[in-house]
């Protein structure tokens, strides 16, 4: 695919730094949905065992857990392929409020007809993906269920192969998507596109996703929780993202390493190396200081991230991770898009 990007630039001299970056970034995007994809037909397979040859259940818990953090590095992506079909909801129903999730996978359950693959892809994306494979494996109501002998168990083990079944098909395809010669080349031409507030390239598209990703990390993976979006402002830690398994600080951390990965990459071209040929150099450096203060604060939080918000003991810390992501965000809202001179206009997560 990069060889393929770099015919498409033509010879190195006539490359911009806009499109170097571009076509590095893409590899890196290919690459992260080829991990999913891998992850998530691991999980199928694991859970194919842990349902025939009643295998210990913290091993398809462990490789749920690798798959949510592939997906985590790669959630950040809100353009192209993946948001077409609802492929980001159909692999993670997240925020879900009002839990959904238990409600549909419930109702699945319920149904008289046998569960199929077919089934599931066709039902709501609530039931598709890695929100639906986290209750079943590690809601203890549904997981003492899994050592009974009842038909429940049987229909659980069923529905779990038909949803992991679905998310690999799924990852699959989008890898394909990216992949796609049609597009690559479509998104490539776009570096060069004016761009405004309304219409976006493929720069523009990068940036305005990395804000979207830390806003969403900022609003309602750690505000939500905290109670910021609620209207009696108490925290709650069932609206933590991955609750049930305890994964929501892990999420915050990978979703803050993958902007690392962006600005900084020793074997491609980086957003660092597009802001050195800008003489924007500095932006970098602060960029890189402001992930840092985030990953600083995010070790001193020792328990999972339901617990620690209902704990006046953690407040303080909490509240500082929360300013600290604010002021990440603004440095790309300002310094970054005025340094890489792009308008990203209105953003649906603006604001506290």
């Amino acid at each position: 695919m990069l060889t393929m990007l770099w015919l498409l630039l033509g010879s190195c001299e006539r490359t911009s730094p806009e499109e170097k970056w571009i076509t590095a970034l893409s590899a890196r995007i290919e690459a992260g949905y080829q991990s999913l994809h891998s992850s998530s037909r691991d999980l199928n397979r694991q859970v194919q065992e842990f349902c025939v040859q009643n295998t210990d259940i913290n091993v398809p818990r462990q490789q749920w857990r690798q798959t949510m953090a592939a997906w985590q590095d790669i959630q950040w992506v809100r353009f192209g392929p993946i948001v077409e079909h609802n492929d980001d909801w159909k692999i993670q129903f997240w925020p879900d409020k009002k839990n959904i999730v238990a409600r549909k996978v419930n109702k699945m359950l319920n149904e008289p007809q046998s569960i199929t693959v077919e089934g599931v892809a066709n039902a709501s994306v609530v039931v598709q993906g890695l929100s639906a494979v986290e209750l079943l494996l590690f809601d203890e109501p549904y997981v003492t269920q899994f050592t009974s002998t009842g038909t429940q168990s049987g229909d659980q083990c069923q529905l779990l192969t038909a949803i992991t079944t679905t998310l690999a098909a799924n990852t699959g395809r989008i890898v394909q998507a990216w992949q796609d010669a049609q597009f690559q080349a479509g998104w490539l031409a776009s570096v060069g596109q004016p761009q405004d507030g309304v219409h976006a390239n493929a720069v523009s598209d990068a940036v305005g996703a990395m804000l979207t990703q830390m806003e969403k990390v900022k609003v309602d993976k750690l505000g939500g929780p905290l109670g910021y979006k609620n209207r009696n402002r108490q925290p709650n830690g069932y609206f933590s993202e991955g609750w049930r398994s305890d994964s929501s600080l892990d999420n915050i951390k990978i979703n803050l390493l993958a902007m690392q990965g962006i600005m900084q990459n020793n074997e491609a071209y980086d957003l660092r190396r597009l802001l050195e040929s800008k003489g924007n150099a500095v932006i970098a450096d602060e960029f890189q200081a402001r992930l840092n203060d985030n990953l600083a604060l995010l070790a001193t939080i020792d328990k999972p991230l339901r617990e620690a918000v209902m704990e006046p003991g953690y407040r303080q810390q909490l509240e500082d991770l929360y300013q600290s992501l604010g002021a990440l965000n603004s440095l790309i809202k300002t310094k970054l898009t005025k340094a890489l001179g792009i308008n990203l206009g209105f953003n649906s997560n603006d604001g506290d």
